[in-house]
C-alpha cells in the first residue's frame, strides 16, 4: 500500500477533472479517480479505513450534475449534488487523517454583479440563480463541516474552456461556437454582445489546482482562478471567427436567458502571491488550440 500523498479526484470524467487526472498522472502523482459509474461516498467505515490508508494528500470535488441551465430546470439534481457532497464529507469526518479538501466552485456566478468588477475572494456574493444558490450551499457544507480549517478550500473558477470540453446544454460558449464551426452551421451569440465574462483555458485551470496539490501547510479559505481579464460575447465571436478564418461563418443572436450575468471576471491575485500562479494562455492562443484539437 502506497504511502504517498495521493490526489484524490471525484468527477475524474468530467471536462476538468479529466484533464486534471492526466496532467497529475504525468507527473506521476499517485490518482485515485471516481465517477458516476464508481462514486466516492462509501459507508463511513470503509471511507475512514481507505482514506488512513491512502494519506491522501489533496481530495478534488469536481462532481456535478448540473450547470447554469440545468440547475434552472431540474432543482432536483441541485439537491442531488448537495446531498453527494455532504455524504462525502461525513465519510471524510470519520477518517483519521482528512486530506485537504478543494471544492471547485463557481466565480462567474456567486459575486454580487450589481457591484463593479472584477471581483476578489473578499467580494461580496450575491447568488441571483439557482446555480449559483447550489454552489453556495456546498461551500457552506463545507465550512460547516468539522475538518480543520486548513482541509478546507474553495476554488472559484471563471468559464472553463478548452480541448477536450462538450457543447452541453447551457454551457460552453467555445464549445458550441467551435462545434458550430466545424460542422458549417452559425455561430448562436445568446443575449447581448456586451455581456462580459471570463474565460479560462483548461490548462492554466489544471496548473492552479496542482500547485494547489503541492502547496505545503494551509491555505487561504478562497481561492480565484481566473483569466484576471473580462472578454465580451462580441469579442469572443471576433475571435472565433479571426481562429476559424471562414468567411462564410455567420452569426445569429437570441434573447438572453434568465440566469445569464451581464458583467463578471475575477482578479487572481491572490492565487498569484500564494502559489506563484498566474494564467498564461491569451484568449487566442486557448481558442487556437482548442480548433485545432477539434478539427486534427
Amino acid at each position: 500500500m502506497t504511502t504517498s500523498p495521493v490526489a484524490t479526484v471525484v468527477g475524474a470524467s468530467g471536462f476538468i477533472g479529466a484533464a486534471l487526472v492526466r496532467r497529475l498522472t504525468a507527473d506521476g502523482v499517485p490518482v485515485e479517480s471516481f465517477t458516476r459509474d464508481r462514486p466516492f461516498a462509501a459507508p463511513p467505515e470503509v471511507q475512514a479505513s481507505r482514506t488512513a490508508g491512502w494519506r491522501p494528500g489533496t481530495l478534488f470535488w469536481l462532481a456535478a450534475n448540473v450547470n447554469p441551465a440545468v440547475a434552472e430546470a431540474r432543482p432536483d439534481l441541485v439537491e442531488v449534488d448537495e446531498c453527494a457532497f455532504e455524504r462525502a464529507l461525513r465519510a471524510l469526518e470519520a477518517g483519521e487523517s482528512p486530506p485537504r479538501v478543494v471544492l471547485l466552485s463557481s466565480g462567474g456566478t456567486v459575486y454580487d454583479t450589481t457591484r463593479p468588477p472584477p471581483y476578489s475572494e473578499t467580494s461580496p456574493v450575491a447568488p441571483t440563480t439557482t446555480y449559483a444558490r447550489s454552489k453556495l450551499a456546498l461551500e457552506r457544507a463545507l465550512r460547516s463541516s468539522s475538518l480543520p480549517p486548513e482541509c478546507q478550500l474553495v476554488v472559484r473558477v471563471a468559464n472553463a474552456y478548452g480541448p477536450g470540453q462538450l457543447a452541453r446544454r447551457g454551457q460552453g460558449v467555445v464549445a458550441h461556437w467551435l462545434r458550430a464551426a466545424a460542422d458549417g452551421r452559425p455561430l448562436v451569440l445568446i443575449g447581448d454582445k456586451e455581456s462580459t465574462r471570463d474565460y479560462v483555458y483548461i490548462d492554466d485551470i489544471v496548473d492552479a489546482l496542482v500547485a494547489i496539490h503541492d502547496a505545503p501547510g494551509a491555505l487561504p479559505p478562497i481561492l480565484n482562478v481566473g483569466s484576471g481579464r473580462g472578454t465580451s460575447l462580441a469579442e469572443l465571436a471576433q475571435t472565433v471567427l479571426d481562429v476559424v478564418g471562414d468567411p462564410g461563418l455567420t452569426i445569429e443572436t437570441r434573447p438572453a436567458r434568465g440566469f445569464d450575468v451581464a458583467r463578471t471576471w475575477l482578479d487572481p491575485t491572490l492565487a498569484a502571491e500564494i502559489l506563484g500562479w498566474r494564467p498564461k494562455t491569451s484568449l487566442h492562443e486557448g481558442v487556437a488550440a482548442t480548433w485545432l484539437a477539434l478539427t486534427s
